[in-house]
This record gives structure tokens, C-alpha cells and sequence, in this order.
């Protein structure tokens, strides 16, 4: 029994992460490969596996290597998503750097590097009791049939695993905005503070007299 409960609990998840990246693909800029693009970077939701007593799946981005100041570091940028991503209500439980290789359109090859973060849930975080009962009681008042999930019986087993889709749709959508958004907030710090440089570097020169022009001021005296 263990072992079906897991194909069905992949399968759904599986579902529902589909559906995620549908959704984005719709919303924003379809790429190859069931990627995605949101406000020039690439981002992609993995495949779910059973690791453990969790599920685990994979959402990465590209660092965005060619819009960054020339003075910074891929790992600066990497730690720095990371810090603000372990701040978020859902930390992933993994992080890290990966160069990864694809086909362009004209069958080009581009190497570039990405954040990964590797999420996992436990079944709990999926679905409570609680929650399967109040999605009980709400057929038995609105006198409506649980879903038809084929090959699943029982009343119960169809609301848990119509709970467990939406519920990883909700997460896994939020996990992919918290990248998004520390994405955003990096570049923009990063980008800021190159200017602020390059400004201050700007205004010592202009106040720092050379040394000919100190010279002569001297000479004159």
C-alpha cells in the first residue's frame, strides 16, 4: 500500500507542478524546455521524487551575468539570493551553483549559471487531517461528488489527493515569486551600488587637483 500511495502522491504533485509552469509560461515569456522567462531571467520548476519520508523538487534561475556590474562575482550574487531566500517562510532546503549547457534555437550551445534551490515537504505540509475533514463537510453541505480520480476508491483518498495537487500548486508557485523577487532585489542592490561607486570615483577625481596643476599654483606664489 505504501509503495501506491507514493505513485499517487508523485502523480498529483507531479500534476500540480505541471500546472505551475503553465501558468507562468502563460503569463510570461514561454522558453524551450518547459522553461520560462520573468523580467529578462530564466527560470525552471524540476521534477518532483519521494526522498526519504519527503518530496523533493528542484526551481532554479540564471544568473543574470551579463546585466551585472563587471566588478561582481557570480558567488556574490549566488550567496546573495540565497541569504534573502532562507528568509522567506518556506527556506529551501538546499542550495546550490550549477553550470548548466543548452540548445538555443539555432542549435547553438550556451553555458550558463544558475541558482538552484531544492525544496522538500512533508506529507503533513501537503494535507492535515484537519483539512480533509472540512473538505468533507463541505461536499456533504453543498451535496457535490468529490472529484473522480480514477483508481481511488474511497471518498477520503480522492479529497486527499485533490488537496495535495492544490497545495503544492499554491507552494510551489510561491517558491518560484520568493526567487523572482530576491532575484529583483539583488540586481537592483548590485546595480546601485556600482553607481554610487562610480559617482563618488567621479567627484574625488574632479575635487583632487593634479600634481602639474599643484605645481604651478605654487610656482605662482
Amino acid at each position: 500500500m505504501g509503495e501506491l500511495k507514493d505513485q499517487f502522491f508523485l502523480q498529483y504533485i507531479s500534476s500540480g507542478l505541471e500546472k505551475v509552469r503553465d501558468g507562468f509560461r502563460e503569463e510570461h515569456t514561454p522558453k524551450k524546455g518547459n522553461r520560462f522567462l520573468i523580467k529578462g531571467l530564466t527560470y525552471e520548476i524540476g521534477v518532483c521524487r519521494k526522498d526519504g519520508g519527503q518530496y523533493a523538487f528542484e526551481i532554479s534561475s540564471k544568473i543574470p551575468q551579463d546585466v551585472l556590474p563587471k566588478n561582481v562575482k557570480i558567488e556574490k550574487y549566488f550567496s546573495s539570493v540565497v541569504k534573502l531566500m532562507n528568509k522567506c517562510s518556506k527556506k529551501p532546503s538546499e542550495s546550490k551553483m550549477e553550470n548548466i549547457i543548452h540548445n538555443t534555437a539555432d542549435e547553438e550551445l550556451k553555458e550558463r549559471d544558475y541558482v538552484k534551490l531544492i525544496y522538500r515537504y512533508d506529507e503533513n505540509e501537503l494535507c492535515t487531517n484537519e483539512e480533509i475533514g472540512n473538505r468533507m463537510k463541505q461536499h456533504q453541505a453543498d451535496n457535490t461528488p468529490v472529484p473522480d480520480i480514477p483508481g481511488v476508491v474511497t471518498p477520503g483518498g480522492r479529497i486527499v489527493l485533490a488537496l495535495i495537487r492544490e497545495a503544492i500548486e499554491k507552494l510551489a508557485r510561491q517558491n518560484v515569486l520568493d526567487l523572482c523577487a530576491a532575484n529583483e532585489e539583488v540586481k537592483k542592490a548590485m546595480k546601485d551600488k556600482a553607481k554610487s561607486q562610480t559617482s563618488s570615483a567621479k567627484k574625488t577625481t574632479a575635487i583632487t587637483p593634479s600634481k602639474k596643476a599643484a605645481k604651478k599654483k605654487t610656482a605662482k606664489k
